[in-house]
């Protein structure tokens, strides 16, 4: 290879590179973590990582590991927790490129120098790849480690030396200790030696991988026995029927799906002097068992396991691309060209493979908005519970009490419900997410003598993801009685908000606006807050006799001092004013507010 030509490798390989990571990096905080990705988050949170994942979890160890030091440094924001993925996804794409060299050493027709490069641009565009790789899960760490296992197994091959050994056996140990399914890329390696190896070299190749499995069997007997009965988090795993195999099929090759299935099955021959030559002995085998043992054992099993979805099978995606590879080299020089730059338009103005996930932190910002130190979160969101915990944790007060009914009720079996009863019992405000048709939670709340006061809802393509505010209310005369009908219950003030509860016991025809305002010593307006309750939410005229509304009054910062805190009830229309029914014209509490 000319010094010219390998320079032009190097940049194309820069190239790919290069948009490898703009895809992997843009828009990588864009969307809230998803329900996978909370679990991710509740694992790192518990004391002890061993004995959270044996007991309520599916997974080894080693991605939490490498997750909780990354996150000791850079902090555990989402674009922080999903950039590790983003990496080693980074270097998935540059690990194809050798793979795919050592695969084809040797070969004069596969061996082409641009067909590394073909592979690499394929991984790079693969669209479940961009997805998985902004998701802080282990799947993409995943994906390296097959990649190099493979490689380390080629190499092995080639020139099967101890240190080459060791490198093999090492990666694979690391590898099932990352993610379960990486036991796949093994059995395709041991079928692989099985038929193509003899003598010396097959008992060695088949010990490698014995000594790989003996490195894995301490967790395996200690932990991930113990997890069969944990549950598998696929809540809603694929069927294993025809429709599913579509499905993958989509995911996997995009909508273009006809054209790279072509070429995948064009890259098992060579198509050499106009004579295509079928390949299926040696490296063709490995890809296809690679993917075959990959989707046909998780299928199979998918009977009587819930395990079929597709970032479960994303190993794949290396032995797709090195396929796809050689098939474009088997086309004339300028189709090739031309199906390349349609590769790259393609991938890079069309999303085949988006997942819109859950806003829980926009529910969560709206809990937090009016939350106060010393209130209590219950959540009623499934499995949302804990990617919603994870905004709730960085939002909400420091002290504040969250609990997940869910968890309560598979973790804590014998304390449910009594003592999640006895938990509200010592809060007199609880917000409530809720998104899940069980409604045990708004009996309990009821039992224990709570009331709805506001209701936030946030939605998710047609779905409302609730927030419910729940008060309890002692026995006490009303702060203040207005003459449009309206009561005033319960005012407490802070320094930069003001909440109003207010009840009305007979339908009011007009929507009132409440001014809620800060005089100083002087008696001059300091601060003030106009609006219908909460915000616009609740105006007047669509209370229900009797409700009582929760009506928070955000006030801009004032200098340091005391101040009068008034209430106004008016109708914006015309400016009318309705004072109280001993005649002053407005409201003012006793107590004066300190800002300090």
């Amino acid at each position: 290879m000319t010094s010219g030509n390998r320079r032009w490798l190097w940049g194309a390989l820069t190239a790919i590179l290069l948009l490898a990571g703009v895809t992997r990096i843009l828009h990588i905080g864009d969307q809230a973590l998803w329900i996978d990705e909370g679990a991710t988050y509740f694992i790192l949170k518990q004391p002890d990582l061993v004995e959270a994942l044996r007991l309520r979890d599916h997974h080894p160890p080693v991605y939490f590991l490498l997750l909780g030091g990354w996150l000791s440094i850079a902090g555990d924001s989402v674009v922080a927790m999903r950039i590790l993925s983003a990496f080693f996804s980074l270097l998935s794409v540059a690990a194809v490129v050798p793979l795919t060299r050592a695969i084809h050493r040797g070969d004069s027709w596969f061996g082409a120098s641009f067909v590394p490069l073909i592979a690499a641009l394929a991984l790079a565009l693969s669209d479940p790849e961009v997805v998985l790789a902004q998701d802080a899960r282990m799947y993409a760490l995943r994906t390296f480690l097959v990649i190099l296992s493979a490689l380390f197994y080629v190499h092995w091959m080639q020139q099967p030396t101890i240190r080459r050994a060791l490198f093999w056996i090492g990666t694979n140990a690391i590898l099932f200790h990352v993610q379960y399914q990486g036991l796949f890329i093994a059995a395709a390696q041991g079928l692989h030696a099985l038929i193509f190896l003899r003598g010396g070299m097959r008992v060695r190749a088949v010990a490698c991988l014995a000594l790989s499995g003996l490195l894995f069997t301490p967790w395996f007997i200690s932990v991930a026995w113990e997890q069969r009965d944990n549950d598998t988090g696929i809540w809603a795993s694929l069927p294993s029927n025809w429709n599913t195999i579509r499905e993958l099929i989509y995911k996997f090759l995009g909508s273009q799906w006809g054209v790279m299935g072509a070429l995948l099955v064009f890259g098992s021959f060579a198509l050499i002097d106009g004579r295509m030559r079928w390949r299926p002995a040696g490296w063709t085998f490995f890809l296809w068992a690679w993917l075959i043992i990959t989707v046909g054992v998780t299928f199979v099993l998918n009977f009587w396991l819930d395990v079929l979805a597709p970032h479960r099978i994303l190993l794949i995606t290396p032995a797709l691309a090195i396929l796809i590879a050689r098939g474009l080299r088997n086309l004339p020089a300028v189709g090739r060209g031309l199906l390349v730059v349609a590769m790259v338009v393609y991938g890079v103005t069309t999303v085949d493979d988006y997942y819109p996930k859950e806003p829980w932190d926009d529910m969560a910002a709206s809990m937090a908005r009016y939350a106060e130190p010393g209130q209590m979160a219950l959540l009623e969101v499934y499995r949302g519970d804990n990617p919603l915990m994870y905004y709730l944790d960085h939002k909400m007060p420091p002290d504040t009490r969250i609990e997940s009914l869910r968890q309560w009720r598979e973790f804590r079996p014998e304390q449910y419900p009594a003592g999640v009863l006895d938990l509200l019992n010592q809060y007199n405000t609880v917000w409530l997410g809720h998104w899940s048709p069980d409604l045990s939670a708004f009996r309990m709340l009821a039992q224990t003598d709570f009331v709805q006061t506001a209701l936030l809802t946030t939605d998710h393509w047609g779905n409302a993801l609730n927030v419910h505010r729940f008060d309890r209310f002692d026995p006490a005369p009303p702060v203040a009685q207005f003459v449009n009908g309206m009561t005033l219950l319960r005012i407490e003030a802070h320094p930069t908000r003001i909440d109003l509860w207010w009840r009305a016991d007979e339908p009011l025809t007009l929507d009132y606006s409440v001014s809620a305002f800060l005089l100083d010593a002087n008696g001059v307006l300091a601060a003030q807050h106009d609006s219908f309750p909460l915000e616009n939410r609740r105006p007047t005229s669509r209370w229900t006799p009797g409700e009582i509304v929760f009506d928070p009054h955000p006030l801009p910062e004032v200098a340091a001092g005391q101040y009068r805190v008034g209430v106004q009830i008016y109708t914006y229309f015309d400016g009318m004013r309705f004072g109280l029914l001993d005649g002053a014209e407005f409201f003012t509490l006793d107590a004066l507010l300190n800002v300090l």
